[in-house]
């Protein structure tokens, strides 16, 4: 087993986060347009890597439902609920190995990994019901922390803390929607008397963010939360989002396609999410089906949904830049600055992308693509 040192800077953030935030009064939602207010801000785009095809090894691994990460040494890492390994591709998109293997000892799966993450010293690999798995860089297991739920999305912090949106049925965090888990396994939830932070519908969210602060993204709705997480995890703002082509569409947990985010991501720009709709021309018409496995699989994501990244002021929720695109745009690839991009042929053969997107400011000001 791996002996996990500890430097002595990992513990200045969880300090502050282990302590319990003293109650306060819950934030009022504002309201906020999603009108682009800066006019010569423009937003671009271009493709880093591609993977998929039907030649070469791991290509099994690649799907609309595929998990991404990318580490510090610029490996993307892979894999799906099928699979009870992690699949390594390098930035050139060439398969290099696999990682771990179905079982229950150290370094194994036993059940569906539902998210990858990678920290600067740890990969974080999760499974549902069944916890973390805290790996190194050399890919050796370190660690495995069980405890109940289903986390599809986190942050890590410089400190490899990773910070979550999910529901958690244990005894400490029941209720809590913001959970801490550090390098020793000890989790520490936060939220449950901020009744402005919780969504009408879901029960998680996407979290991103830097060493003080944390954006909460709402996956289905458009109410976005800020946390100030110095001297405590506290609760600091709650922006409701008034988005034109998200209120066309039914929305909720029990409709589909609707419109959600899919990911977000901060920078010195700003704030980055990424959302979907339902394409206006899908109109439900589905080709001969097929099957993959044991699933019946009909019209390809890009004609179900359209996608948008938008960069949004972090201290007003204003948005600066838009970029629509025809293709479904899963979200950002943790770890990176990269969004994740899937396509499908219409032979059924699946491509996904890496892009990453920048913002430029243009004269005249092209308000939005």
């Amino acid at each position: 087993m791996t002996k996990l040192i500890v430097p002595a800077t990992v513990f200045l953030l969880p300090v502050a986060l282990i302590a319990v935030a003293a109650p306060s009064a819950a934030q009022q939602p504002v309201r906020v347009s999603s009108d682009v207010v800066c006019a010569e801000c423009v937003i671009t785009i271009d493709t880093v890597v591609t993977l998929g095809g039907l030649d070469g090894e791991g290509m099994e691994v690649i799907a609309h439902y595929s998990d991404i990460a990318v580490d510090p040494q610029e490996r993307i890492l892979v894999t799906h609920t099928m699979h009870r390994s992690v699949y390594v591709f390098d930035m050139a998109g060439r398969f290099l190995r696999t990682v771990g293997r179905e079982g229950e000892g150290p370094g194994e799966f036993s059940m569906m990994i539902t998210h990858l993450n990678a920290g600067p010293e740890y990969i974080h690999v999760f499974e549902v019901l069944n916890g973390r798995t805290l790996l190194d860089h050399d890919f050796e297991f370190v660690r495995r922390d069980h405890f109940p739920g289903q986390v599809h999305h986190s942050f890590v912090t410089e400190s490899d803390v990773v910070a979550f949106s999910a529901s958690i049925p244990s005894a400490a965090a029941v209720g809590h929607k913001l959970h801490f888990l550090d390098l020793s396994g000890e989790m520490v939830s936060h939220g449950a008397g901020d009744a402005a932070y919780h969504s009408r519908a879901s029960s998680g969210a996407i979290v991103t963010g830097n060493e003080e602060s944390l954006w909460v993204v709402e996956w289905d709705s458009t109410r976005i939360s800020r946390w100030d997480l110095r001297p405590k995890p506290t609760l600091a703002g709650v922006w409701d989002r008034t988005v034109d082509e998200w209120e066309r569409h039914d929305h909720g947990t029990r409709v589909w396609p609707g419109p959600g985010h899919t990911g977000a991501m901060l920078d010195e720009s700003g704030l980055w999410i990424v959302w979907r709709v339902p394409d206006p021309d899908w109109r439900g018409r589905p080709r001969d089906v097929r099957m993959e496995g044991e699933r019946e699989v009909t019209d390809p994501l890009q004609d179900i949904y359209d996608s948008w990244v938008e960069l949004l002021d972090p201290d007003t929720g204003e948005t600066l830049a838009r970029y629509f695109d025809k293709e479904f745009l899963p979200g950002f690839v943790p770890g990176s600055r990269y969004v994740k991009a899937y396509h499908e042929t219409e032979a059924g053969v699946p491509y996904i992308r890496l892009l990453e997107p920048r913002l430029s400011r243009r004269a005249g000001g092209a308000r939005e693509r």
